[in-house]
């Protein structure tokens, strides 16, 4: 069995360094890493001494919209592994992620959607070990809490999160890969779960850990507001329901957009202000 783990990346730097450390302690080493840079030239200079080949390529998109698919799309294309792994850059492996992702899609063809838990800021700068990472990462409240060992077979493909999941490579291909018709934030990682729904994969949760390192974010995302509300249309259009909505109706709360899912109407009225954007960054940890 060969896996291939595939990570993209804009800017945080120190979040993939992190993740190399987290690689580094791990009980199974991947067959090769893959990342790929979005809009940017990927630097691993100082990972040294690897037990694995690491592969570097770049995806540019239009200079203002990430290009999520289009970069999970390229790490698939150039991977050698039968076996996927995705996993953001914001994420450190547990000691045990890829053991266990490894011994379930072995056993199972599924979308395996591993068990991301969230650090708190400051944890992960200077000489922090998994040990400890374990003990002060929390569990984020709409996953379930899986025991070790625990593997759940669930019919909620709405749950699926692209940050930390792995796949067999022939059903990434089989699900028609990311579609690369939604530009930049928001939905893409829901569009492919229900691919993967349309084609009758299984989705399942598995305790496969991984550390999600802190970051402020915008909650709702003011600062995306224009590729979610272009995603939502495209998601509407192509499943019959709208996704996101809790962002929706908080852009409409704040006079943004017209939003009536009753009606089928989603209408862009105007772009947040810079103050707008500012007051929603929030310090709670990242996914919250």
């Amino acid at each position: 069995m060969s896996l291939s783990l595939l990570t993209i990346v804009r800017g945080r730097q120190t979040h993939l360094a992190n993740q190399f450390r987290g690689l580094c302690q791990s009980t199974m080493s991947p067959t090769e890493w893959i990342i790929v840079g979005m809009d940017q030239d990927v630097d691993v200079s100082e990972f040294r001494q690897t037990k694995f080949p690491i592969v570097t390529a770049r995806v540019d998109g239009d200079g203002k919209r990430l290009p999520l698919a289009e970069a999970r799309n390229q790490a698939a294309e150039l991977s050698r592994g039968d076996t996927l792994i995705f996993l953001d850059v914001d994420c450190i492996p547990s000691a045990h992620m890829i053991e266990r992702f490894a011994e379930v899609t072995q056993t199972h063809a599924r979308l395996w959607m591993g068990s991301p838990r969230y650090l708190p800021e400051g944890v992960t700068k200077g000489n922090w070990d998994l040990v400890e990472l374990d003990r002060i990462a929390v569990q984020h409240p709409l996953q379930p809490c899986l025991q070790e060992n625990e593997q759940l077979v669930s019919s909620r493909y709405e749950l699926f999160w692209s940050l930390c999941f792995a796949i067999r490579k022939d059903d990434f291909e089989r699900l028609g890969k990311f579609d690369e018709q939604y530009r930049g934030y928001g939905g893409e990682d829901t569009d492919f779960a229900f691919s993967a729904r349309r084609v009758g994969l299984p989705f399942a949760f598995v305790d496969a850990v991984a550390f999600h390192q802190y970051h402020a974010v915008y909650k709702p995302p003011m600062n995306h507001l224009v590729d979610v509300v272009s995603n939502a249309r495209r998601f509407r259009q192509k499943w019959g329901v709208w996704p996101m909505e809790s962002w929706l109706s908080a852009f409409a709360n704040e006079g943004l957009v017209r939003f009536d899912p009753i009606n089928d109407q989603l209408e862009l009225l105007r772009k947040p202000t810079s103050d707008q954007i500012e007051q929603s960054l929030t310090r709670t940890p990242a996914g919250f």
